[in-house]
């Protein structure tokens, strides 16, 4: 996969059947309705005109609400991709553009974002042999009409002191998920019972509880296996796996292959 858009129209009904992380960058911009995203900690309430930019490795899961229809654009890139970015303008600046997890478009400059994607759609069906030129242009200078026009903007007013709390909670259990974490533990610290808390994780997130936690550890013990010579046993101990047998049917689910045949299909033994 090096570059795709698509354009989905999703009733309010629809939920994504697993959870989500993908080792490319995707931007995903409402056309039309409403809907939440969950990315890593943090919850977001989406409306049209947002911009939401999802990097490589960030868990995120979308929740639609409140309108029967949901019309998105999706745009998919490899990092590859912005190689000719970062020699032009070097990396701190491409970096920069992806600081921010949403951008909402003002309402008058959204005809000419929306112009940009439309054009990556022309060129995408390969006009002539300039085509992918033209589409990654494309795609560079929607990328810096974002980052120049970056609207601050706080879902503050519209969290329940319920969500807060779920974001809190889903914080510590990201940055403790090589402990023992519990589901009780977890809702003692936040002041909830551990079934209400439970209840109120999925409806925030979108994500169980121990679905969470799970995709957390496998997604940090992938990295491991691709990145470090540390056996399969201790990089699932150290992603809080405390069975080997569990860690690799876990794994296992998630990535489709084994934790050993995972690292052998990377090329690393």
């Amino acid at each position: 996969m090096e570059f795709l858009i698509s354009r989905t129209r999703r009733s309010y009904e629809f939920n994504m059947v697993r959870s989500h992380w993908h080792p490319y960058y995707e931007l995903f911009y409402l056309v039309s309705g409403h809907c939440k995203i969950f990315i890593n900690h943090t919850l977001y309430y989406i409306e049209p005109g947002d911009m939401i930019f999802i990097s490589p490795g960030e868990i995120h899961r979308t929740t639609y609400h409140s309108s029967p229809v949901n019309e998105r654009i999706t745009l998919s890139f490899d990092t590859e991709y912005l190689n000719d970015m970062i020699q032009s303008c070097g990396s701190r600046l491409t970096d920069a553009l992806f600081q921010n997890s949403r951008i909402s478009i003002p309402s008058g400059s959204r005809p000419y974002a929306e112009e940009l994607i439309q054009k990556m759609v022309y060129e995408g069906a390969g006009q002539d042999g300039y085509s992918p030129v033209m589409k990654r242009n494309y795609l560079y200078e929607l990328l810096i009409f974002l980052s120049r026009c970056r609207e601050a903007k706080s879902d503050a007013g519209k969290f329940e002191v319920a969500e807060k709390a779920i974001e809190e909670a889903a914080e510590y259990i990201y940055h403790n998920y090589g402990t023992p974490v519990t589901l009780g533990e977890v809702a003692e610290r936040i002041h909830m019972s551990p079934a209400y808390f439970s209840r109120k994780f999925k409806a925030v997130t979108g994500f169980g509880f121990k679905e969470y936690l799970t995709n957390i550890r496998i997604r940090e013990a992938a990295s491991l296996l691709l990145n470090t010579g540390k056996s399969v046993t201790d990089i699932a101990v150290e992603c809080g796996f405390g069975d080997g047998n569990y860690f690799g049917d876990a794994f296992k689910k998630i990535k489709g292959v084994s934790p050993r045949d995972f690292r052998k299909m990377q090329g690393i033994l």
